[in-house]
Order: C-alpha cells, then structure tokens, then sequence
C-alpha cells in the first residue's frame, strides 16, 4: 500500500509540473540548482546549443517524413511504419528541446526559415531514392545528430551548472543511439 500511495505522489508531482507549465528537466535543474546559481551566462549557452539542436531535428523530422511518403517497393509496409515511429519521436523531440529552451529563458527558433538557417545538419532535397538508400541517409543523419549532443553535453559539464539540460540530453542520445542502432542493423553494418 505504501508503494502505491509513492507511487501516486509521484504521479501528481509530475502531472502538476507539466500542468504548471514545467518541465521535468527544469522542476529537476531548479532543485540541483538551489544553493548553487546557474548563471545568465550559462543559460544563453544552453539557449543557443539548443536552438541549434532543435533546428536539426527539424531537418530530420522532415527528411524522415518525405522518405515515409516517397516508399515504394517490397520494403513498403516496414519501413513505412518505421518511419512512422520516427518522425512521432522527432516531433515529441522537437517539443522536449523547445520547452527546454523556454525554460532556460529563451525563445525557441519558431519559422522553417529561422530552422534551416540554424540547422547543421543539410536538407535532403534529392530526388525519390531507394529504400536501402534512404536508411543509409537517415543513419547518417542520426550520427551526425549524436555528436552534435554529445559535444553539448561535454561543453555543458565542462562550463556550465546547467544540469536539467544535461539530464534532457543523455536522455535522449541514448535514444537517438538505439534508434541509429536499428538503421546500422538493415543496413547490415
């Protein structure tokens, strides 16, 4: 019974988190970060990383729909709804980085062209290609993206108290490792 009453507190601890307009990440950095203040200065660092990060995602998001609509072949049904699972996970990615964003005190990137113009990662633009190919395209893409968070997460350990951010990010590489771990295995790499 007292398993279930813990449990259910919380529950209500995050529900009331997310339903004040928290995240978990900043509920978490804002108790590791009493006593100890995390600057301005590390907060624009995190602000401006993750714009970029949020921008790339969004490259991704639409890379891996267009090659969700454009799948023709034997590997339709699969790799269709491989896809699928994709870009729902891009998308809540997106939304996960964009309310950090806000909750370090910065505006997230808002328009497709603030998007592209922040985003490292380059737009695949081709034409319809197989489907072999779109997954080598795709693995690529997702690599490039974990160093891109692992590089963050080095430069914020090494200059920053921004822990909530650091948290949200090793969440989700390690996320971003399994699912560029499947694209590697249908590659047969």
């Amino acid at each position: 019974m007292k398993q279930i009453k813990k449990i259910g507190l919380l529950l209500l601890g995050f529900v009331l988190c997310v339903a004040l307009g928290g995240d978990i990440y900043a509920a978490r950095s804002q108790r590791a970060a009493k006593g100890k203040s995390v600057s301005k200065v590390d907060f624009q660092m995190s602000q401006e990383r993750l714009n970029v990060l949020l921008a790339n995602h969004a490259v991704l998001l639409i890379q891996t729909l267009k090659y969700h609509w454009d799948i023709v072949g034997r590997e339709f049904h699969d790799y269709h709804l491989l896809f699928d699972k994709q870009y729902n996970q891009l998308f809540a990615d997106m939304d996960l980085i964009a309310e950090r964003v806000r909750a370090v005190g910065g505006m997230a990137l808002g328009s497709m062209q603030q998007m592209l113009n922040a985003a490292t990662l380059k737009e695949d633009t081709g034409d319809i290609i197989e489907p072999k190919q779109m997954i080598v395209r795709l693995l690529d893409q997702y690599e490039k993206l974990i160093a891109q968070i692992r590089d963050m997460i080095e430069l914020l350990e090494a200059k920053t108290k921004d822990f909530g951010t650091k948290k949200m990010l090793e969440d989700l590489i390690e996320q971003h490792e399994k699912t560029a771990w499947m694209l590697r295995s249908l590659t047969g790499k």
